[in-house]
């Protein structure tokens, strides 16, 4: 049996990923848009400029995980659209890699909340250790404390050090790949899309 971290991830592991990431930037525009303690502010260019940089971020994320249904039923061409997909998320990953740390200081700041334990409500909960696993959560923002930058890191090193990738002829035998979800994508359509087209404005 092959050792699974010589194996690149699929590309349903990145649509997976792809969705946590989508959730935990809306929490972090959410939380600039509308800080929940009137006592704590950043000032407010910085704040714009955060806004502005975190929805580009998450348009670019969604956008990318939008484009998961195959466009042809053959093996051939759908194994090059799941790799151009994979280097798109491979890069928006890497970036937010680079963003986290200084999201986490500010969401730290705003909901005046630790992001190891204690948190003072359910959203910061959310936020810092995920929605019932730990990998969700952003946590300190950094590698090295874990949660979802040490997933995305993991991640991007199987990308870059992983020999191969599971055909896809495997996975179309095991039943229909979980990316192809419509309701799943239509359930989230409706929760985040209009929040999607608002979130640039900044108030």
């Amino acid at each position: 049996m092959s050792d699974w971290r010589a194996q690149k991830p699929g590309i349903e592991e990145w649509l997976y990923w792809a969705e946590v990431v989508v959730d935990r930037l809306s929490d972090c525009v959410h939380t600039y848009k509308r800080p929940p303690y009137a006592d704590v502010f950043i000032p407010e260019g910085q704040r714009q400029i955060r806004i502005e940089d975190t929805v580009k971020l998450l348009h670019r994320v969604h956008a990318l995980s939008d484009q998961a249904e195959t466009p042809t039923d053959s093996i051939a061409d759908v194994h090059r659209y799941d790799e151009r997909l994979i280097d798109g998320m491979a890069v928006t990953f890497s970036e937010t890699l680079r963003a986290l740390p200084h999201l986490s200081t500010d969401m730290q700041k705003l909901m005046k909340s630790p992001w190891q334990s204690h948190f003072p409500n359910k959203i910061a909960q959310t936020l810092f250790l995920g929605d019932g696993d730990e990998a969700h959560g952003i946590g300190s923002g950094h590698i090295e404390h874990g949660r979802l930058p040490e997933a995305l890191f993991n991640l991007i090193e199987r990308e870059k050090m992983g020999d191969m990738r599971r055909p896809r002829e495997e996975l179309l035998r095991q039943g229909e790949p979980r990316r192809n979800d419509a309701a799943g994508r239509a359930r989230w359509a409706q929760k985040n899309g209009g929040f999607l087209r608002s979130a640039g404005r900044v108030e």
